[in-house]
């Protein structure tokens, strides 16, 4: 008995141990798939994973595959499953991403918030963070184009892999770039080319003549083409793998293309050895000069991808490119340019300026040697996922490429791009290109000027009040300066919020004081976003009031009420990586503050230390602690 008992034991431990070793086994072989970017790899071993038992870092990383995928809908499952974890400080930020990519604003200001609670590091995804919360509530006072209808390419030219940068060659014929899978096996081995496509009224069919000159066993991958039709040449771009980190780096080429002939490709003097170049797009301006836009994350830029601008001085040969301005590139991502020449506009793709999701396309005019603020393109030519390559022609439409609910998906691909197109609306084509749709000026049949526009709808966006917490910042001293920033505040004030639930019960209430607090914080930055678009044209000087409930002697809340003004004008001077703090140093930027102690708060709200349930938790005192910009001249 005790012999068969321990026989028993030892099978039993046996499998134990085997199971152990073949769970650690598609532990570390997805860790290292997911680490090399073989994100369908890493999913399928972390999956065979989690079948022997839970793992958080197994489940994270099946997130982050999915996210990066581009498959918000499966990554969703997995964000939810981790509670509040430490160990992925990340975690609610790109939680947040992918419910915005969703088009599920309000689960994303969540996140984010809940993000910037537990993230006390400043840098781009705090800055990032605080972006998206108000972009989300820029998106949720949006209004969809109803007028404007999208069409969707079928098959063949959306194959079911990604199909992106269409443009036209004339008005039959469309080249477009698809990332394709070589071996057909869906999930690797994914090889971009070039290829051209017949349209008329009745279908799309392949070019039968058209073909891009690649060899068959060419490794490269071939994209973002644009033929400059004045000058028979066709741009494109031409990237390898960098295999140690598992990046595209690319280079921009041109080819001589009449007819179906093909002449030699030559690489562009504006490769860099340590960085990538790509999407080039081309014209001839008025002097006859060969300009091209493109982008890169070369140094030299505002962060990440930037677009750049040069001169052909010879064949393949430009000048030493410009980086864009601050009020286009940013510290985030931006893309896909075209320039309009007859109507001095540009639209491109950001991931920064307010969005209803990744990319979003937008467009800014160049009036005397200034780009206008972007102006968003608006929905459906944008969607809650990612568009770009917004691309206008001579025949009244425009080609859009996007991954938005609807595109077509082969069995077990989630990436992936097709091909939109609409048509161009009159006052779409003749919209004003301010950061906020204005209207028009006009006297005496002239234009009015579009930074008196901006500036009064500026003005039209106040009084704009943020909220602090009890003798917040700085509590307990009669101190009159902080150097404390409303974002310190803001993430403080999210902190204490379960007692604000502990103390006053109608949950109800609490739960609408908060939505309040964060609506406002997200409007400050959207004023913010405004100022930063009116200052390089105007100065402004804002006006800037504090306030107190009465809880406190009278001369120790005016104390108060100053930090809580000083405490504003730091976030804004910090706001978005000092961007403001260069036309307040200059004297372009100014602030007027005016401290109040409870003579300006309600008769009617508690001052009662014995009662901190009215007094200090109820929205009635709560609204009272404030700050508010309530005048710009």
């Amino acid at each position: 008995m005790n012999y068969s008992l321990s026989l028993f034991l030892l099978l039993l431990f046996s499998l134990s141990s085997l199971q152990a070793q073949t769970e650690k086994q598609f532990i570390k072989a997805g860790n290292e798939a997911f680490v090399n970017r073989e994100y369908y790899e890493a999913i399928a071993y972390l999956e065979d994973a989690l079948k022997f038992s839970e793992n958080l870092d197994a489940t994270y990383r099946i997130a982050m595959s999915y996210y990066h995928l581009k498959d918000y809908d499966n990554a969703t499952p997995y964000f939810e499953k981790i509670g509040p974890n430490t160990n992925f400080p990340l975690l609610r930020f790109y939680q947040g991403s992918n419910n915005k990519l969703l088009g599920n604003y309000d689960a994303a200001i969540q996140n984010y918030q809940d993000f910037l609670v537990a993230y006390p590091i400043p840098g781009f995804y705090r800055d990032k963070a605080n972006q998206e919360i108000a972009s989300c509530y820029w998106a949720k006072d949006q209004v969809t184009n109803t007028e404007l209808k999208i069409k969707h390419f079928e098959k063949p030219l959306n194959t079911g892999y990604s199909d992106f940068a269409a443009t036209y060659i004339d008005s039959n014929v469309l080249q477009v770039s698809s990332l394709q899978s070589i071996t057909k096996n869906l999930k690797s081995d994914f090889q971009s080319k070039i290829y051209f496509y017949q349209i008329d009224a009745k279908k799309v069919s392949a070019s039968e003549d058209l073909k891009f000159p690649i060899a068959r066993e060419d490794s490269f991958d071939y994209a973002n083409g644009f033929y400059l039709k004045a000058k028979n040449e066709f741009y494109y771009t031409q990237c390898y793998t960098e295999h140690e980190l598992g990046e595209k780096s690319c280079d921009l080429y041109v080819r001589s293309f009449k007819g179906a002939e093909w002449g030699e490709a030559k690489a562009l003097n504006l490769n860099t050895a340590d960085f990538t170049e790509t999407q080039p797009m081309l014209f001839v301006n008025q002097e006859g000069v060969t300009e091209i836009y493109f982008v890169s994350d070369r140094s030299g830029g505002k962060g990440k991808l930037d677009l750049w601008q040069a001169k052909e001085l010879s064949p393949g040969q430009f000048t030493e490119p410009l980086n864009l301005p601050a009020s286009v590139n940013t510290i985030d991502n931006e893309s896909t340019p075209y320039f309009d020449l007859e109507n001095q506009r540009l639209y491109f793709s950001s991931e920064w300026h307010y969005g209803f999701g990744g990319y979003d396309i937008f467009q800014s005019d160049l009036s005397n040697a200034t780009w206008t603020a972007p102006k968003n393109l608006g929905a459906p030519i944008n969607s809650s996922a990612n568009d770009q390559y917004y691309y206008p022609f001579t025949h009244g439409t425009a080609l859009i490429a996007s991954n938005r609910k609807g595109a077509l998906q082969l069995k077990g691909s989630a990436c992936c791009f097709d091909i939109y197109e609409h048509e161009l609306l009159q006052e779409e084509i003749d919209i004003d290109s301010s950061f906020i749709a204005i209207e028009e000026l006009t006297r005496k049949g002239e234009t009015g000027n579009k930074i008196e526009t901006a500036f009064r709808e500026l003005q039209k966006t106040i009084p704009v009040a943020v909220y602090f917490h009890n003798d917040e910042p700085n509590p307990k001293t009669t101190k009159t300066k902080t150097s404390l920033t409303y974002q310190d505040c803001y993430v403080d004030y999210q902190k204490v919020k379960p007692l604000y639930f502990e103390a006053f019960e109608n949950e109800a209430i609490i739960t609408n004081w908060f939505a309040k607090v964060d609506e406002s914080y997200g409007y400050l930055n959207l004023f913010l976003g405004i100022l930063s678009n009116v200052l390089p044209e105007k100065a402004v000087t804002l006006k800037i009031e504090g306030y107190c409930s009465p809880l406190a002697l009278n001369d120790y809340n005016i104390n108060l009420a100053k930090r809580r003004i000083v405490n504003l004008e730091n976030y804004i001077l910090s706001w978005n990586e000092g961007v403001l703090k260069t036309f307040y140093n200059k004297g372009q930027l100014k602030f007027i503050s005016d401290p109040f102690g409870e003579e300006k708060s309600k008769s009617d709200v508690s001052d009662s230390y014995e009662d901190v349930k009215q007094s200090i938790y109820n929205p009635n005192a709560a609204v009272e602690r404030r700050v508010a910009v309530i005048a710009v001249f």
